[in-house]
């Protein structure tokens, strides 16, 4: 692996939000009015996305119908004189950004009942302003709205009017670009989100054990999370069932686990077999935690070589907050805060394991249509293989030799092509049609993921970096604590396979080299769960402190769960000790496991109270 520094957003840029201009803002008061499309009143049947704020600078709508258009998305907006008003829209033709053919994601914006330039979404191969057209308004409340015509994920990020004829959209638009617009609709002062002891970033499973084993510790804790569901990849939107074992320890860091894990049938499965409601049940009832559901984590201010800060945007509403901490927990899989933060990190150049995007499709009795469209590839059987059960499942993946930030939603979409395309092969030119008695005629795509499972992305170093052969050899280390009972399994694009796109492979294979006992497991140990150079950094997820080897098993849910739960009591510990995550191993660590041989239900009811239990 090559060490890298990177810092691909700036660490803090609040002085924008307080009123600094930006070209293409300028003209008349009330003259120009921004829509940011996430922000939507009614979203119909528009999906929020998250996943590349980092990259296209926003939270934006989705339609996401497979194939079928999805319901009106509408909202109201004041417009503050008469005139004619110009109409753009940040868009962005995804197929054709891929090389196919333009115009997958159809749709049409219309303004008061009217469509304002016909259809849009085609064309224009990068995120970039499109020019409606014109329509004219009177002062007071416009309805806007957007059309989906194709049901095959068409996106849009915002909208413009404007009645200034000298107005042109900004050309940056990354999120701290677009804190300082000067619009009508864009965003306002930064609120004050609070200050906590520890401020968790990312709810999957790693977020959620050191969140709720922090508050029950007696920690006050934020937890963060830039979705409205919890669990992470182990949510009903990518439906990953929980693995990794829970074998007896002298720990007792799987008690909180088994509180909020899923005991899912299938990868994927039923919305409902990931328990969402369970997980939120279980937090909400914390009452040392507040949740930022739906707010995404993206700069930070720091003090030093410390993080004093956290900038959050409320995804849907529009707010700016900063939740000011004691200690962070890198919870978010890619790294995203100890790299802002100036951390040390690792990431591998090339051939990393890649990105899911599952899919479900289910038989019916009566005759159901998938419409072709010539942007799809032209799959055979030998191609992909067939999804048994309706489950197409984790090996359906690629992205191995793209970035995995900078080009993580062109590797979401060619998945959503390769899945698309592996459909329409078996509705509409036979693959696999001996697998069924009627051919597939009646079956239909019940689900696919728009929001993907990444495996790899970067490691945050702390001051043990585990390596597979650590794990061949069972090293033993004195702060051993989560057990990881995964096999060290890594992923490659399938030979079998790979001739259907060479270029973009989209169905891998799983290279287990050494297992690992199940029924004992390999402690890690917690010197990977801190950051060797930002002292009140700790992480839990699969962006630890290990090489890529090990990587391919402490990387599953449950084990994850555990490491939180491990940084949830370390947490407390610094706060009792008045000590750094470091200094826990180096002067405390018999009373870190005091505490990790805690079972998950006891409680405190705040730090004195703690640090009067491990004074005894």
């Amino acid at each position: 692996m090559t060490a890298l520094k990177m810092n691909w957003l700036a660490v803090s840029v609040w002085g924008m939000a307080m009123g600094a201009g930006v070209a293409g803002a300028a003209g008349e008061e009330g003259a120009v009015v921004l829509v940011e499309a996430e922000r939507f009143a009614e979203k119909g049947g528009w999906g929020v996305d998250t996943q590349f704020i980092e990259t296209m600078g926003s939270p934006y709508l989705i339609a996401h119908g497979l194939g079928e258009p999805v319901k009106d998305a509408v909202t109201r907006v004041e417009v503050g004189k008469d005139g004619d008003y110009k109409v753009w829209v940040r868009t962005i033709d995804w197929t054709e950004r891929l090389g196919r053919a333009e115009g997958g994601g159809r749709f049409s914006v219309m303004v008061n009942g009217k469509v304002v330039g016909g259809e849009l979404g085609k064309g224009a191969a990068e995120w970039a302003w499109e020019e409606a057209g014109v329509v004219a308004l009177k002062a007071g409340t416009a309805e806007l709205a957007l059309r989906d015509l194709s049901g095959f994920d068409g996106r849009v990020d915002a909208v413009i009017l404007s009645a200034d004829p000298g107005f042109v959209p900004p050309v940056k638009a990354g999120l701290e670009d677009r804190i300082g617009w000067k619009m009508q609709g864009g965003y306002g002062a930064v609120e004050d989100g609070g200050e906590f002891d520890l401020v968790v970033i990312g709810g999957g499973y790693g977020g959620l054990g050191a969140a709720i084993s922090a508050a029950r510790m007696g920690c006050k804790v934020a937890l963060v999370q830039n979705r409205m569901v919890l669990g992470g990849n182990g949510s009903s939107e990518i439906r990953v069932w929980a693995k990794g074992e829970l074998p007896p320890s002298e720990y007792l860091l799987a008690d909180i686990i088994r509180e909020i894990m899923d005991t899912a049938k299938a990868s994927p499965a039923a919305a409902e077999q990931f328990v969402d409601d369970k997980k939120e049940r279980v937090v909400r009832a914390e009452k040392n935690i507040t949740l930022f559901l739906g707010h995404h984590a993206w700069g930070l201010e720091m003090e030093g070589e410390a993080i004093a800060a956290a900038n959050l945007l409320d995804v849907e509403g529009g707010g700016l907050k900063r939740v000011r901490g004691r200690f962070f927990a890198d919870c978010t899989g890619h790294g995203f805060i100890g790299q802002w933060a100036g951390a040390d990190v690792e990431m591998t150049e090339k051939g990393r394991m890649g990105m899911s995007n599952m899919w479900m499709w289910e038989k019916g009795e009566v005759e159901s249509v998938f419409r072709e469209e010539a942007w799809m590839l032209k799959l055979g059987e030998k191609d992909f293989p067939y999804p048994r059960n309706g489950h197409a499942e984790w090996f359906w993946e690629s992205g191995y030799d793209k970035h995995p930030i900078k080009e993580l939603e062109v590797t979401r979409d060619w998945n959503l092509v390769a899945s698309l395309s592996a459909w329409n092969a078996m509705k509409n030119h036979g693959a696999h049609a001996a697998r069924e008695p009627d051919g597939h005629k009646g079956a239909r795509l019940s689900w696919l993921a728009y929001v993907g499972g990444t495996r790899e992305t970067q490691q945050l170093l702390g001051d043990v970096i585990l390596s597979g052969d650590d794990i061949v050899a069972k090293k033993e280390f004195p702060d051993g604590c989560v057990l990881t009972t995964w096999t060290i399994d890594l992923h490659v694009p399938h030979k079998s396979y790979v001739h259907a796109l060479p270029e973009h492979p989209f169905i891998s294979k799983d290279i287990h080299r050494a297992a690992v006992d199940r029924r004992v497991g390999y402690p890690i140990p917690y010197r990977c769960f801190y950051s060797r150079n930002v002292p009140n950094l700790f992480m839990a997820g699969r962006n630890i402190s290990v090489n890529r080897d090990a990587l391919g098993t402490i990387r599953v849910m449950k084990t994850i769960g555990m490491m939180g739960v491990a940084v949830g009591r370390a947490t407390a510990l610094c706060l009792a000790k008045d000590c750094t995550p470091r200094e826990v191993y180096e002067k405390h660590l018999e009373v870190a496991k005091s505490l990790w041989r805690m079972p998950g239900v006891k409680r405190f009811d705040g730090i004195d109270e703690l640090r009067e239990e491990i004074g005894k």
